[in-house]
């Protein structure tokens, strides 16, 4: 064992955590940062994300371009464990999560977890494909890795359309299909549990919360929100797209093709590996929403 070595391994272990500064990273910061004998760092993409983990109160902030893999290498320095988020809809995202892996062993990490998604082997839906073809890379690793497979994110549904003025609210598909919705709260816990305990090596975790309908979901987000709000099913093939969606033709086409999917089939999932991650309960729908509206986050 080397000088640097030695010393590495008498400190608490290092969590490098990319995409640590979107939605869905935020929060596995928080629980990060909540976890006792752990050290975090944020990788993020440029000023703005820099400035949002830092006021999550985090102290070791890198910035890198997933697309040059030299900044990815060095955001992970001296990291014992990369948590990897990529980036939604990106049209080379299975390389993105592939160059992460290659910077992960390239810096002698021991740990690898990738943010996948519930079934990641859907035929028409090619963002979920290109997670899967990024699974197979991380399977063939030789670092200890673990996949989690998350449901739809019941925050994006709080943020996307629970915001919305009182009265009725266009969703681009059925809206009476059921779906399971993760808290990000409870994804974060079970994320750090997974990078930071024995025993979650070789696993692939589906992460799947309680399910409902849309138009459920709908609701209980206007009740938290004191106001009432009805969920109504929209052409998926002409709802506009959200900003930073709608001006990429790839990220459009992915996405229409997501709602049409949902319009058909719904996405649900089974809770029962999430509630042994936390151990209790996976959090409700309708708690999720009270505590999104108490904290505004969004």
């Amino acid at each position: 064992m080397s000088e640097s070595e030695g010393v590495r391994s008498q400190e608490p272990p290092l969590i490098a955590v990319i995409g640590a500064a979107g939605l869905c990273g935020t929060y596995v910061l928080e629980a990060a940062l909540r976890a006792p004998l752990l050290r975090v760092r944020a990788v993020v993409h440029g000023p703005a994300g820099r400035e949002r983990v830092a006021a999550l109160g985090v102290d070791d902030i890198v910035e890198a371009d997933l697309e040059k893999p030299d900044t990815v290498r060095q955001a992970l320095e001296n990291a014992d464990s990369v948590f990897m988020i990529p980036p939604a809809f990106h049209p080379e995202e299975d390389m993105l999560a592939i160059r992460a892996l290659e910077a992960a062993e390239h810096a002698g990490a021991r740990r690898f977890v990738y943010l996948s998604v519930l079934h990641p082997h859907t035929p028409g839906l090619r963002h979920h494909l290109r997670k899967a073809n990024a699974e197979a890379a991380v399977r063939a690793s030789r670092m200890d890795w673990t996949i989690l497979q998350p449901s739809m994110f019941a925050q994006i549904v709080l943020s996307t359309w629970g915001r919305a003025p009182a009265g009725p609210v266009g969703v681009p598909f059925d809206v009476d299909n059921e779906f399971s919705f993760i808290d990000l709260r409870d994804l974060g816990e079970a994320g750090v549990k997974v990078l930071s305990e024995q025993g979650h090596g070789s696993a692939t975790y589906e992460l799947a919360g309680p399910a409902l309908t849309l138009a459920e979901a709908v609701r209980f987000a206007g009740r938290a929100r004191g106001v009432d709000l009805e969920a109504r099913t929209v052409d998926w093939a002409d709802a506009p797209l959200p900003p930073g969606v709608a001006d990429s033709a790839s990220r459009a086409s992915d996405m229409r093709a997501m709602w049409h999917d949902y319009d058909r089939h719904g996405l649900r999932g089974n809770s029962n590996v999430l509630r042994m991650l936390l151990g209790r309960e996976p959090t409700s729908f309708e708690e999720a929403a009270t505590a999104f509206a108490a904290r505004g986050r969004g």
